[in-house]
């Protein structure tokens, strides 16, 4: 199934991002998102693509092909089975996602979108608090957003705070890159290990979990080895991946700022909408905030001061979730209710 198939069929769509946060700036993209319904005939298709044009399986294959021309080629072998994956490829068993070949612009198919959104996951739950920049809605959505409620529960707390340290952890290391780069690609004889291994690598796990007196000490001592020279070669590698694929304007602003402050600002903004929705029970996606979210990304917010925020959203969070008059767990049995009501609609079939 192409963009355009899935476009048809579109009940929603809007303009996401720093557009829709109220934080966009003259150079921002217009990135669109979505949802669509599957024509019946394509939902009992068997095999189909969920990535088109711009999809994972050309992505993986460009990324194989730059990992071995640095001499990377462990990852080349994970981009490549990657690549080969059905999950990525062009035998998915479900229209899942698809994409306009070439732009930022993704649909979620409807089955997709409730199981995302009821999960509280921050890039699916927002579409259903948006009021701005809509280029397409249906009667079809207009019910969904009345009922968005039922989608709504405490799971907010840990998808939210887990998206927000997910920012933190990329702030962190490409920090470290920035202040002390790794100088050489690690070897074996570094950490006294013959050129190839002796223990298979499934068998290395095994050998350390076993007690001590089952395994020799030379054996456990050089799975150790083992172990830390492949955590060093995948710093390596993924220092030098990030090196190669950053953009110029991400390079100049990292060596500004002595950070990230674009993952800083998501950062913020993920949390806070964390506590909102414990808090309020809502999903704030045009922020109110958006003025001091500028700030950080003009560089008003120090390298300190972000991890001070940082180091207290679990606190604030915690506190929040034992208040939050939220359900623990979505409306599973609503949300479901409601999917079968629309298809019956849409499709004109009882089930």
């Amino acid at each position: 199934m192409n963009y355009d198939d899935a476009l048809r069929n579109c009940i929603f769509r809007f303009v996401s991002g720093s557009h829709a946060y109220g934080t966009e700036r003259p150079d921002s993209d217009m990135d669109y998102r979505g949802v669509f319904i599957a024509p019946l005939d394509k939902a009992f298709e068997l095999f189909q693509s969920s990535f088109v044009g711009s999809g994972t399986i050309e992505q993986q294959l460009k990324s194989a092909i730059g990992s071995i021309e640095n001499g990377l080629y462990d990852k080349a072998i994970e981009h490549v089975k990657t690549a080969m994956s059905p999950e990525y490829g062009d035998l998915n068993l479900s229209v899942g996602t698809v994409h306009k070949a070439g732009e930022d612009e993704e649909l979620q198919e409807l089955r997709k979108f409730f199981k995302l959104a009821a999960e509280s996951n921050p890039n699916i739950i927002e579409f259903l608090w948006v009021d701005r920049l809509i280029s397409v809605s249906s009667k079809v959505w207009e019910k969904i957003r009345a009922n968005r409620g039922m989608f709504l529960s405490k799971k907010a707390r840990f998808t939210f705070s887990g998206y927000a340290h997910a920012q933190l952890k990329r702030i962190e290391t490409h920090r470290g890159y920035l202040l002390s780069p790794p100088d050489h690609k690690p070897t074996r004889q570094e950490f006294g290990l013959p050129e190839q291994t002796e223990i298979a690598k499934e068998n290395q796990n095994a050998i350390l979990s076993l007690p001590d007196k089952w395994i020799q000490a030379d054996a456990r001592d050089y799975v150790r080895r083992e172990k830390q020279y492949q955590a060093a070669l995948e710093k390596w590698n993924d220092y030098k991946k990030w090196e190669n694929e950053r953009n110029p304007a991400r390079k100049a602003m990292e060596a500004r700022w002595g950070y990230d402050i674009k993952h800083a600002t998501h950062l913020v903004r993920l949390s806070r909408m964390g506590e909102e929705i414990l808090r309020d029970g809502v999903v704030n996606v045009y922020r109110p905030d958006r003025e001091e979210l500028r700030g950080i990304l003009r560089g008003e917010w120090t390298y300190d001061r972000l991890i001070e925020h940082a180091t207290a959203i679990d606190g604030r969070l915690d506190d929040l979730y034992a208040k939050s008059p939220l359900r623990n767990k979505p409306d599973h049995k609503g949300i479901s209710e409601l999917y079968k009501e629309i298809c019956q609609e849409h499709y004109g079939i009882k089930l």
